[in-house]
């Protein structure tokens, strides 16, 4: 009986031992679920805390999402954006700072994993450094944005072109901050900055007009120059050790004229080296521009001039060509005196931005100084309704422009004729009146 019994159960106890070497945990073995009884309880905790994420319940999804964390970490990659998005949540709402700083290790350690088991590094590491950046009370933490800088470099170095628009904004707002906390050198910021300006550029020239990363590329280049970083001085000591590695290369001549010229290096020697140089390398739009603003700086207008129309000619982006058709009519107007073609160049570059008021000033400046115009006084003082017109249209089109725009506009309604010469002139406030010359503008009549 005995015996009978223990040859009974034996198939059994086979069959247990036989099952319980069969399950394995998907960590173990590499597989996605593991084996047996471990990928049932994989699936049953991944199906668990999924539904929870779905409805925001993450106090109840951390248990099970644990457990498919640590036992079946290849089961799908929602492991891991599940898990920054939980512990993002997490981290937020805790008040107590040791806390904080644990759930802050632990969403460390997800990104970690991730790139273990789904690789990506680049992708991933830029997600890691806008993951801890983006709670206020680390952001401005030097020794976080220190962490999260180290993270972009790599992502940057691994993706280079192929980086993120937002990739690349964090890694130079990250740059500024550093500086700014002395952690970073001038040079280094240069250096970055020429590296995040080549991407931007790479990736306009793949989607031309692209508000995202035009967005981002003035907003870079805004803060680049506020940075205090670039100066006359640092940009050269970039620049200038490169000369003999580089001097045959149009992308380091660019960069070197355009981040000079940014400054107002102009007077540099290195930026006259450096803006020939690249006209005779090639002859474009950029190059000219580039040797104009030399011979501004030289003040031999006339061949400034010369150069700045070839710029223009050449010149396929609007915006662009915009800023050198104003350029060219501020110094038609302020060194040449020639307020009539300084408007024609500021016409033409309203109709190629017209939401810029800046051309509208220099209009106004140009009414505003062309007294000579006339012999009678009365006229004299009429070229002011022309002028503050200009003004009143640039601070309606650009905001950014509405302080200079008040200050002439407070400055030369000072000059509008008073109500007994108006109406000595047999006119009447709000009446409509052509200012002659050249200027042939129709306005409303106003005392002063």
């Amino acid at each position: 009986m005995e015996i009978g019994l223990k040859i009974a159960l034996y198939p059994f106890l086979l069959g247990f031992i036989t099952l319980t070497s069969m399950a394995q945990k998907g960590v173990e073995d590499g597989s996605r679920y593991g084996h047996g009884e471990d990928s049932i309880r994989c699936i049953k905790n991944l199906s668990l805390y999924r539904e929870y994420v779905k409805h925001g319940n993450y106090d109840m999804g951390l248990g099970p999402w644990r457990i498919v964390f640590e036992e079946c970490p290849k089961a799908t990659k929602n492991i891991y954006i599940d898990g920054a998005k939980m512990f993002n949540d997490f981290i937020a709402n805790e008040k107590d700072p040791d806390r904080k700083a644990i759930l802050m290790d632990s969403l460390r350690i997800v990104y970690d994993q991730r790139i273990k088991y789904y690789k990506q590094r680049g992708s991933v590491l830029s997600r890691k450094a806008n993951a801890i950046l983006r709670h206020q009370e680390y952001r401005s933490d030097p020794d976080i944005q220190e962490e999260a800088y180290g993270y972009l470099v790599e992502s940057i170095s691994i993706l280079k072109n192929k980086s993120w628009v937002a990739t690349v904004a964090t890694f130079m707002t990250t740059s500024f901050a550093l500086f700014q906390n002395e952690r970073l050198t001038d040079q280094q910021v240069i250096e970055n900055y020429a590296q995040a300006s080549e991407i931007l550029d790479y990736q306009l020239g793949l989607k031309p007009g692209d508000k995202t990363i035009l967005e981002v590329k003035e907003v870079t280049d805004y803060n680049f120059i506020i940075s205090g970083a670039p100066t006359c001085e640092s940009l050269v000591s970039y620049f200038q050790p490169l000369w003999e590695e580089k001097k045959g290369e149009i992308d380091y001549l660019g960069r070197a004229v355009n981040f000079l010229s940014a400054l107002d290096c102009e007077s540099e020697p290195f930026y006259a080296l450096a803006a020939e140089a690249l006209y005779e390398k090639e002859p474009s739009a950029q190059a000219a521009y580039g040797l104009a603003k030399l011979f501004l700086v030289k003040e031999e207008f006339e061949k400034a001039i010369t150069y700045y129309e070839e710029a223009i000619d050449r010149e396929e982006d609007p915006s662009k060509k915009a800023d050198y058709l104003y350029q060219l009519g501020f110094i038609t107007n302020a060194q040449l005196k020639q307020p009539q073609k300084a408007r024609t160049y500021a016409l033409e570059a309203i109709r190629l931005k017209p939401d810029w008021g800046e051309p509208y000033i220099l209009i106004g400046d140009a009414y505003a100084g062309s007294k000579d115009c006339f012999t009678d006084e009365f006229e004299k003082t009429t070229i002011y309704w022309a002028a503050v017109d200009q003004y009143s249209k640039a601070k309606s089109v650009d905001a950014d422009v509405a302080e200079k725009a008040n200050e002439r506009i407070s400055t030369y309604k000072k000059y509008f004729p008073d109500i007994e010469t108006i109406f000595f002139y047999s006119l009447k406030e709000g009446d409509n009146y052509t200012v002659g010359c050249w200027i042939n503008e129709t306005t409303k009549v106003r005392a002063r």
